[in-house]
């Protein structure tokens, strides 16, 4: 009943959310990574250096950013605590953070806004990322959304 009761919430409080299948994924050449996008998004417009781009709802309150870069610190644990600082000093409450060697997640606060990104290390010293940020009031509704787009970031083979 329960799970019933979530998927009626999800296909009113969150545009286009309905079935598994929806979801379409994009692939990241320059970088080698692959996320998913949310059913009801539109699809990813690619920033011009071609490290990813950005998705939204079709009611514009909910905005995916996808993208990778080069570490710009010494290693992938560095450079995750840089981020979480730069988030921070733009005026965020991060009220969570957790890392391991292949991944880490961060989310928090911001009025009335909340924001979660993931990070992976893909190779050559790069790293790929995703940030949904979205309205506090709909926060319980996009956990199983937030655990879906962790699940589906994935990098490629290094050679």
């Amino acid at each position: 009943m329960k799970t019933i009761a979530l998927a009626a919430i999800l296909f009113v409080l969150v545009p286009g959310f309905s079935h598994a299948a929806d979801w379409q994924h994009y692939g990241n050449a320059r970088y080698q990574y692959w996320v998913g996008i949310l059913p009801g998004f539109s699809a990813i417009s690619e920033a011009d250096n071609g490290d990813g781009g950005v998705s939204q709802s079709s009611d514009g309150r909910t905005e995916l950013r996808v993208w990778g870069g080069y570490l710009l610190e010494d290693n992938f644990k560095s450079e995750v605590k840089g981020r979480i600082d730069l988030v921070a000093s733009d005026g965020w409450n991060v009220t969570y953070r957790k890392q391991a060697p292949t991944w880490a997640s961060w989310s928090g606060l911001k009025g009335d806004r909340v924001f979660y990104e993931r990070a992976v290390p893909v190779c050559d010293g790069a790293a790929a990322y995703f940030r949904l940020e979205y309205d506090k009031d709909q926060a319980k509704n996009f956990d199983p959304i937030v655990s879906r787009l962790v699940k589906s970031l994935k990098s490629g083979t290094c050679r």
